[in-house]
């Protein structure tokens, strides 16, 4: 039954695959970090869990809306994140620590690189075929 049903996909089910696992590393390391320096958005963790859910329900079910809607809720966690630390990049240019964390950055960019992987491979696979 699963041997079928694998045989069945092509590349973009892959790479919808990836997206999921670039998603769920995001909102692990989010849940990880954002807790410790007071920073926890939850329109970030419930943007990503609608995303991944979605995602794995694009997965069984072979639908654009489905993959738009995902790249949307991923899309809108990265620039949500991003734009709730900005006080933190701000601090690193300056050189001070009076909006947010500058020595955060390393952190806050390295969540975000996750978030846009997993948005772009979303658009990506929207692109390919994932069905044979």
């Amino acid at each position: 039954m699963m041997k079928d049903f694998l045989a069945r996909k092509a590349y973009g089910f892959w790479v919808v695959a990836l997206a999921l696992v670039a998603a769920v590393v995001s909102l692990v390391r989010y849940i990880g970090w954002a807790p410790a320096h007071n920073t926890t958005n939850i329109l970030v963790i419930l943007s990503l869990v609608i995303g991944i859910i979605l995602n794995i329900v694009s997965m069984v079910r072979d639908e654009d809306l489905l993959l738009v809607a995902v790249t949307a809720c991923y899309a809108f966690a990265a620039f949500r994140h991003l734009a709730d630390q900005v006080g933190s990049f701000v601090d690193a240019f300056q050189g001070i620590n009076m909006f947010g964390d500058a020595s955060q950055v390393g952190n806050i960019v390295s969540i975000g690189i996750c978030m846009v992987c997993g948005t772009l491979l979303a658009i990506v696979s929207g692109f390919l075929k994932r069905e044979k």
